[in-house]
């Protein structure tokens, strides 16, 4: 079975997983909501003043508050936030030291005391956008109230806590995988792009503003770079993918991302501009890219002809498409937080394109693997594993004259004889046994190759400081270690050795040469001591 069937098959099986999960958590949060129903009402303040354009004031009696009934809840934007129990204070939302720091969007929830008369809200609009937003105020039983909300946000939270971990699963994929072989970066910015969107989208869930209550300045740093830093990683995929040519326009976005980012904080901690006043221009840039996208789409496929990915391109694109525009409107006229079919849009959009991805990879791995064939068949000699003569000829090409190069060349005595008595194949054996002492003794100092049927060269190339008379002992000692077991055919290696020497020698040539002239002198001196 191929790499990219089994990889489909798992994707499918936890996708069904995913989704049985999914059902079964929105079942619980379901009737979960259902059964808090008994535990929470809707209330309408008694008196409401609006004090000046950005305070307002809102006044609940204890008439209004019943049995059982000991937690006011309410949704604030970007307000600051106290609440008092007849004269007492028990409650407050503010902006933290750093200047125009937002107290972000807030589920509050505040216990009223036994015995109070009068409760009164007082909320101050931080942003000039959000003065006029509407307040609805809830009352009833806290831990109720508390646990409802958790299970009713459980769904689109699994959603997010899945992005973030395809998105950290592709980057470690990518990171591991490009070790072996050369990859395109497509994975790794789509991983980073699918985690960035799920640390943002978890942001805006109910489960992480209760959750994440006491860090709610550090979060709405996080959501906000996260968004940002969706853009670049959004384009370069998209560029990877479809294999768009254009780089001058996908520089221009990133690089005003980049610039997006850094103004917002600068103004941010300068106290000019806060996050929020500034999502306009990161909205802008959103729809920018996604538009850049299309255009570059619809260029690729006009010059092409091919409709490579064209489903996932009209799939993914009206998606994508709708997602951001229902977004927009959710959040300027809504409650300034990403909708629940947005967080859905994506996620759909994520899962469209990480099976492409993957498969994209696989295909990729096996191109690789392919090409790693190829070249070893076309630089490594099959009987012995050492580099063949084509790759001793590349080097010499460039490496006419190289510094402190030195060159070792090898024969074997008596192959002749050893095919003409015991065959071809015990010549081969020979040849093999012969290869594996050279590349153990040298196979640390250089590169050894097979240059001709019993001919080897070992390249030694730098400062290498090794003793070449050791390693010559090294390898006798090897040899007669393995005749000793009395191996047939016998194994003798005769060799030369030179150093490559710039005032004598025109080129490294020169020096295989004298290593050459060497190789039969020694070549000679074992036949006569075998003479004797």
């Amino acid at each position: 079975m191929k790499v990219k069937e089994i990889l489909g098959r798992v994707f499918y099986i936890i996708a069904a997983v995913c989704v049985f999960l999914h059902v079964v958590i929105l079942s619980l949060s379901f009737f979960d909501n259902n059964q808090q129903e008994k535990y929470c009402r809707s209330v309408i303040p008694d008196r409401e003043y609006q004090t000046d354009e950005d305070n307002r004031r809102f006044v609940f009696s204890a008439q209004e508050i019943k049995d059982g009934e000991n937690c006011l809840r309410f949704y604030t934007a970007h307000m600051e936030v106290s609440v008092y129990a007849d004269d007492t204070l028990i409650y407050h939302v503010g902006q933290q030291a750093m200047p125009k720091v937002s107290p972000g969007v807030v589920w509050n929830y505040v216990e009223i005391p036994s015995g109070a008369e009068q409760i009164q809200v007082m909320i101050r609009a931080v942003y000039p956008e959000v003065r006029q937003k509407q307040i609805d105020f809830s009352i009833g039983e806290y831990s109720q109230m508390y646990s409802g909300m958790l299970y009713q946000s459980m769904p689109v939270s699994f959603i997010c806590l899945l992005e973030i971990l395809l998105g950290f699963a592709m980057v470690l994929w990518w990171l591991i995988a490009r070790t072996r072989m050369q990859m395109k970066q497509t994975m790794l910015h789509f991983g980073i792009f699918s985690f960035m969107t799920g640390i943002w989208a978890l942001n805006q869930t109910d489960a992480a503003l209760l959750i994440l209550f006491p860090v709610r300045v550090e979060s709405v740093f996080v959501s906000a770079i996260a968004l940002i830093l969706m853009v670049p990683f959004f384009v370069w995929f998209t560029k990877g993918f479809f294999d768009i040519e254009d780089k001058l326009g996908s520089d221009i976005i990133c690089t005003l991302a980049y610039l997006d980012l850094a103004v917002q904080l600068i103004l941010q901690f300068a106290g000019i501009c806060g996050f929020r006043q500034m999502y306009t221009v990161t909205h802008v840039l959103l729809g920018i890219a996604l538009l850049y996208t299309i255009v570059m789409l619809i260029s690729e496929y006009r010059k092409t002809k091919v409709q490579r990915h064209l489903r996932y391109v009209v799939i993914g694109g009206f998606i994508l498409l709708g997602t951001l525009v229902a977004d927009l409107l959710h959040f300027y006229y809504g409650s300034f937080q990403t909708s629940i079919y947005g967080m859905y849009g994506v996620f759909i959009y994520i899962c469209i394109f990480a099976v492409e991805v993957c498969g994209q990879v696989v295909e990729q791995v096996d191109a690789g693997r392919k090409l790693q064939i190829y070249e070893e068949l076309a630089t490594k000699d099959m009987l012995t594993k050492l580099y063949n003569r084509n790759a001793y000829d590349e080097w010499i090409k460039v490496n006419r004259r190289p510094e402190k190069a030195k060159i070792i060349i090898f024969d074997l005595n008596n192959l002749k004889q050893c095919n003409d008595t015991m065959g071809h194949a015990a010549g081969d054996t020979y040849i093999q046994n012969a290869a594996q002492i050279i590349l153990h003794v040298f196979g640390n100092c250089g590169n050894c190759y097979r240059i001709g049927g019993d001919e080897f060269c070992v390249v030694i190339q730098g400062n290498d400081h090794s003793d070449m008379e050791d390693l010559f002992r090294q390898m006798q000692q090897e040899q007669d270690e393995f005749n000793a077991k009395n191996a047939i055919p016998q194994i003798q290696i005769a060799y030369g050795y030179a150093e490559f020497d710039p005032e004598t020698d025109r080129d490294i040539e020169d020096t295989r040469s004298r290593a050459d002239d060497k190789m039969y002198q020694k070549k000679r001196e074992i036949k006569e001591g075998l003479k004797k």
